[in-house]
This record gives C-alpha cells, sequence and structure tokens, in this order.
C-alpha cells in the first residue's frame, strides 16, 4: 500500500521526496515525515480521508460538534440517531461553501456549477423548467460603470493593438502628469486599469458606486418592467403586469480599474413565468431598445457633498442570444459558461484582497490603526502594510475612510472595503427565472443520499438538530494530504471527461 502526496510517495516506511528516497528520520523533513506518519497510524485516519474525499477535497472545511434525532410525528418513537461522536476525532467535517476560486477551489467549482445548471435552465429549459422557454424573448446585457477618471487601457481592434491613450503636443493634467499614453499594453501588463493620474481620478464616487451598483440595478429593473417596456408597447403598467413578466439573472464582475459592472440575461416570460409564453408583440428587438433606454435614464443619489448622482456608464452591451447554427450572437452554452465563470471571482483582477480586514487576534476591523478592543496593542493593519497595488490600495484606503462618515453607516464601507465597496451579491435572479440554487443543492443531497444507499426521510417526520461550531481549516499535514485528494479527485474528473468526449465523438462517428 503506498500514499501519494504532491511530494512524498509512502511505501511503507519508505519515502521518495523530490528524486530523493530513504528511510522516515533520514533527513527528508524529519519534522513533517514523523507528523504525517502519525497521522496515518491513527485510528480515524481512514474515516478522516474518506470525509475528506465526501466533501470534495474542500481547502477550508468546517467542523461541528452535536447530534440529529429522527423521531415519528405520531409516536414519538426514535427512529435514527446521528451523533458527531462516531466520527473521526468526534466532529462533523462539512464544506466551507465559499464561492471564491482563490480561496476554496472545489467549493467554487460546486458553486459555478450549480450557477451554470441554473442559467442554462432559464435558457434552454430542464430542471423544472419547459423546454419551450427557449422560445421566448431574451437579450445578454452587459451594463458598465462611468468614468471616474482616465486608466490605462489595452486597445485591440481586429487584432492589431493600438497605443493606450495616444496623445499629441504631451498635454499634462492639472497635476503636472501627461494625460496620454503611447503604450501597447499587453494582456497581462500591470499597469491596464491604473488611472494616469491617480491625483485626478475620482476614488470617493468609485467607491460610491461600487457600494450603490446593487441598487443601481434594482432602479435599473423596476424602470424596464414599469416604464420602459409597457411605454413601449402602449400599455399601463398594470396592463404590461398582466401580460408580460421580465425574468433575470446577472452577475457582478470587476473591471481592472477596480469597478464592477453587470452581465446579465434578461428574458421576456407570459404572466405565470417561464411557463407560459409572452405576446407576439414582446420581441427581443423590444427588449434590446428599451434596456437602452432605462440604462440612460436611472439614477442613484451619492449622499456626498458635491458628489454627482450615480449612473450606469455609456458604454453598455445587449445582444440577442441564438438557438442552434444560425443567427449572429451567444449561444445559450457560452452564456451560461460566460456567467458562471465569473460568480467564482472577486476582485482578484484589480490586486485587492479576498476576505475582510480583521485583527487576526480579537477578529475586529483594524485598517488604519489599533482595533478598538486591541487599542494600543499595535495589533491594528496599517494601509501600507496591505500587499496590494497602490491603485487597489487607494481604493481600500477611500472605502475605509468613508466607512467612517455617518451619512454612510448603512452601507457598511468598512466591511467591504476590501471588495473596493461593493458589498451586493456576485450572483442573484428574479424568483421565476428558473429553477434555484436551494432546489439544486437540495437535489444533490438526495443524489448523495441514495449514492449511500440512505431512505428518503418520511413526510411524517419530527428531525430534532442540536449542532455547534467546532473549528475550521487543517493541520500542516492534513492539509498536504487534503492536498493530494484534491488532485486525486481532479484526476478522475479529467479522466471521466475525457472518457464521456470520446464516447460521443464515437456515436457521431456512428
Amino acid at each position: 500500500m503506498y500514499y501519494r502526496l504532491r511530494y512524498h510517495v509512502y511505501v511503507g516506511q519508505d519515502v521518495v521526496q523530490a528524486g530523493k528516497t530513504g528511510r522516515v528520520g533520514d533527513g527528508i523533513e524529519p519534522w513533517f515525515d514523523r507528523a504525517l506518519l502519525a497521522l496515518m497510524m491513527q485510528p480515524e485516519y481512514r474515516a478522516w480521508e474518506e470525509q475528506v474525499r465526501l466533501i470534495g477535497g474542500c481547502e477550508h472545511p468546517i467542523y461541528l460538534r452535536g447530534r440529529t434525532v429522527i423521531r415519528d410525528a405520531g409516536s414519538g418513537v426514535v427512529l435514527s440517531v446521528f451523533d458527531s461522536a462516531a466520527l473521526p476525532y468526534g466532529r462533523l467535517m462539512v464544506p466551507c461553501g465559499n464561492r471564491r476560486s482563490s480561496r476554496c477551489g472545489p467549493c467554487s467549482r460546486v458553486y459555478a456549477g450549480d450557477t451554470f445548471q441554473r442559467i442554462r435552465a432559464g435558457l434552454i429549459g430542464g430542471k423544472g423548467v419547459p423546454e419551450e422557454v427557449a422560445g421566448h424573448p431574451m437579450v445578454f446585457a452587459t451594463l458598465t460603470a462611468p468614468s471616474f477618471g482616465p486608466v490605462h487601457t489595452r486597445v485591440d481592434r481586429n487584432g492589431v493593438v493600438l497605443p493606450c491613450r495616444a496623445r499629441r503636443g504631451g498635454q499634462v493634467c492639472e497635476h503636472g502628469r501627461v494625460v496620454g499614453c503611447g503604450v501597447r499594453h499587453g494582456p497581462d501588463d500591470p499597469a491596464l486599469g491604473t488611472p494616469l493620474c491617480p491625483a485626478c481620478f475620482d476614488y470617493t464616487s468609485a467607491v460610491l458606486w461600487n457600494a450603490h451598483a446593487g441598487r443601481l440595478w434594482h432602479r435599473f429593473c423596476d424602470d424596464l418592467r414599469r416604464v420602459t417596456l409597457p411605454g413601449a408597447s402602449g400599455l399601463t403598467k398594470r396592463e404590461f403586469a398582466k401580460l408580460v413578466r421580465v425574468s433575470f439573472t446577472k452577475v457582478a464582475e470587476y473591471q481592472r480599474r477596480g469597478l464592477v459592472h453587470f452581465h446579465a440575461v434578461v428574458r421576456l416570460d407570459g404572466p405565470d413565468g417561464a411557463k407560459s409564453m409572452p405576446p407576439v408583440w414582446a420581441t427581443a428587438e423590444l427588449l434590446s431598445e428599451t434596456i437602452g433606454q432605462s440604462a440612460r435614464r436611472v439614477r442613484v443619489a451619492a449622499a456626498h457633498k458635491g458628489a454627482q448622482d450615480l449612473m450606469w456608464g455609456a458604454q453598455f452591451d445587449v445582444q440577442p442570444i441564438v438557438f442552434g447554427d444560425g443567427g449572429e450572437g451567444l449561444s445559450a452554452a457560452q452564456v451560461a459558461g460566460y456567467i458562471a465563470k465569473y460568480a467564482t471571482k472577486g476582485a482578484e483582477c484589480v490586486g485587492t484582497l479576498d476576505r475582510p480586514i480583521t485583527c487576526r487576534k480579537c477578529g475586529g476591523t483594524g485598517l488604519g490603526g489599533a482595533c478598538p478592543s486591541c487599542e494600543g496593542t499595535g495589533l491594528g493593519v496599517v494601509i501600507a502594510d496591505l500587499p496590494i497595488p497602490s491603485h487597489a490600495r487607494a481604493l481600500v484606503a477611500t472605502a475605509w475612510h468613508l466607512g467612517g462618515l455617518p451619512e454612510y453607516e448603512d452601507l457598511r464601507l468598512r466591511a467591504w472595503a476590501h471588495q473596493c465597496g461593493f458589498g451586493g451579491h456576485f450572483s442573484t435572479a428574479s424568483r421565476l427565472y428558473s429553477v434555484t440554487m436551494t432546489r439544486l443543492r437540495n437535489d444533490r443531497a438526495a443524489w448523495q443520499r441514495a449514492r449511500a444507499g440512505l431512505a428518503e426521510l418520511p413526510d411524517d417526520v419530527i428531525v430534532e438538530s442540536e449542532w455547534e461550531f467546532a473549528g475550521s481549516g487543517y493541520s500542516a499535514v492534513e492539509a498536504e494530504q487534503a492536498a493530494a485528494i484534491r488532485e486525486a479527485i481532479e484526476f478522475n474528473r479529467e479522466l471521466a471527461r475525457d472518457a464521456a468526449d470520446e464516447l460521443a465523438r464515437g456515436r457521431d462517428a456512428a
């Protein structure tokens, strides 16, 4: 029997590491080797390994202690008891469920898969959504943020990269910086998205736009279904609502300049949602035209002295969604894959952090000085110490500063400073767009129960659960083993994918 790790292969007590072979204790990371052997020799190891496999190799699992008792509702007889005391180390291991790929690859992959299925079902049916939904008018819309100052950008026109911001005469801004840039930036140039002059960039309005982006989206949706669409169709708001329902799903994505923009599928349904067709006059062309009208009109007050009302940027895009081989536009698979991909991203492309800024000792926010509960201890996080680019640091610092002002207390900007002020949901959908994420998770749980040979619970039972938090994460040696399990799961997934592709090619050839 052998255990394959990323850097070790154990055969009994022999170890092969980085091309070297020897016995445990021969100078090949002796402390780690001893800890690994101690882990493997524990009686709970096999069960622990199986738990890690069941949660997909989650990178930061959550541990719970407690039990669940299932009783018959009529007689009160105990039907089954699930107790963490019978599990390895007396605790239940559950996945963290983090959607960010930078935090947990396995959990973000599950989230992306669920998002893909939800979006796809709303495009072509399935998961309880009728296939006739593919005949409903729908478009893929992108709404962006306005400009808060010129930034470096990559201009690619028909495969030819143009100068970033070509200017003649060497004009300078009021701060003495040249307002142009003749560099042809590469796709991974760190200068992309950074302002040509940081002093000219309106960081305050940029952070406030991020903080209000969710409200601006809601204002846009309300305007679309209550004003522009009824007006374009010649109906009152009440008459339109009786005939047409506007359904959508959207995802937020960060641009390199640190501002979010939204990608959305917008669909017109009948009064019963995806199960009913809209009137014949409700077309994709009508939807495209009215989306542009609403995007140009809606405003949200910034509540900042001297600041203008917040609005969408002048650059927005609306493309039809096509089915089959004909027609110009995006396919259903392209749209679902695109949105699912960005649902697992945070502000990584900006270079900022992927978790809230807190004091590691007390958990309190400590940016810019000591935590309130650690006053005088020097445990607070200082802006200059954050390992992020200067543009991201300026956005974080601005969010933190504004978060301390009473007029922005309801925005919770300090809690969302690591996301440049954006505290909204990255992926949302209207109620009747398609299947819900809860339904997808429940279906997966039911499949896992059936795979384990567990019977479905009857309806007339009482479930009594008492669970408490018992820790999180791995030790160093457990993390190494969990990484090996993740690699094995991914390797098996690739084998299964290749086998499925080969089988599909065989069917096509036949």
